[in-house]
């Protein structure tokens, strides 16, 4: 089971009828000339929340609680309390920054309308994939979204391993599915970058920020901060993460490659690291996805089938590892 596909599916049938696209050596109309009232349809069939509450049932099982609504925006419900006061509170917390690359050649191609449902077709598959994993929408930035993973009921290194996961997911539906499709209707080089940094209870600071309802509750952090660094150094779908995420985990080596300069100068002779992340990898051997015949990776998020298919076994069984071109 593909759990983007749903999103994938709309993005195709606006892609297909654009009318921009499909008469681009013919036509320099503007947007106004065209009937696009097909559009709307396409946008209510991109997934809602009873499509999240599936796959959640299908990830976690049967006897998983609905969701019945999600956190707003600049709004982790763990600190909520601090909406509109001048309270502050210290507690850690996963940032992490996520934004599709080049994505403006789309407006070269498209009617505005498809554009936009295609943008908005890939933040809610990315909202999709950070509520399944536990995480929390902090803010949508375009086509980029502003993530917290982590708060007052759950373990640190529980809450990176979620993020990782999301994000692992979210580059995989950009790199495989999406780009894809786009490729064969000669669209190419949209990507995603990814940036994820922890900061520990004595270096994040909660409070609420702006004026009246033109605000949020955020976090005061030099590694909320390094977060979108982080993401500018992310190579073609790629993430960057943290010394402090790195620390998480227990086995580390085989999924991290330290950045050649640290992305942070204490000025005390200490600096801060950040390393690429192998997700693909990562997906693998943690059984969020299988690998074919061909060494292509097919997500398995709750669907067990493909990982125990002895035809996806085969080469694996051959070289005696969980993974096959990740050396």
């Amino acid at each position: 089971m593909n759990i983007f596909n749903p999103y994938l599916e709309v993005i195709k049938k606006a892609v297909d009828r654009d009318p921009k696209y499909t008469n681009r050596f013919f036509s320099n109309m503007p947007d106004e000339d065209y009937d696009l009232s097909y559009i709307q349809k396409l946008r209510s069939e991109l997934p809602n929340l009873e499509k999240l509450n599936e796959s959640v049932q299908l990830a976690k099982g049967l006897g998983t609680p609905s969701i019945t609504s999600l956190p707003r925006l600049g709004n982790h419900p763990d600190f909520a309390h601090l909406k509109s006061s001048r309270n502050t509170e210290k507690h850690w917390i996963i940032s992490a920054f996520v934004d599709v690359q080049k994505s403006t050649q789309l407006h070269n191609r498209f009617t505005l309308a498809t554009v936009a449902l295609i943008t908005e077709g890939i933040v809610k598959a990315s909202i999709f994939a950070v509520n399944l994993c536990g995480g929390y929408v902090h803010r949508i930035q375009g086509d980029g979204l502003m993530v917290y993973f982590g708060g007052k009921n759950i373990e640190k290194g529980q809450a990176t391993k979620d993020a990782l996961k999301a994000f692992s997911m979210i580059s995989y539906f950009v790199k495989n599915d999406l780009k894809e499709y786009f490729e064969l209707n000669s669209i190419r080089d949209i990507y995603t970058r990814t940036g994820i940094d922890l900061g520990h209870n004595n270096q994040v600071l909660w409070m609420y920020s702006g004026l009246g309802d033109s605000g949020e509750v955020t976090t005061c952090s030099l590694h909320t901060s390094l977060a979108p660094k982080m993401q500018a150094t992310a190579t073609s779908n790629g993430i960057v993460v943290g010394q402090h995420i790195l620390n998480q985990l227990s086995s580390s080596d085989k999924y991290f490659n330290q950045k050649s300069k640290p992305i942070w100068d204490y000025e005390d002779g200490r600096f801060y690291n950040h390393y690429d992340f192998n997700w693909e990898r990562y997906l693998v051997d943690n059984d969020f996805a299988a690998q074919n015949l061909n060494g292509d990776i097919l997500l398995n998020i709750g669907d067990y089938s493909i990982s125990n298919d002895p035809i996806n076994l085969v080469p694996i069984a051959k070289i005696n590892k969980p993974y096959l071109n990740f050396r």
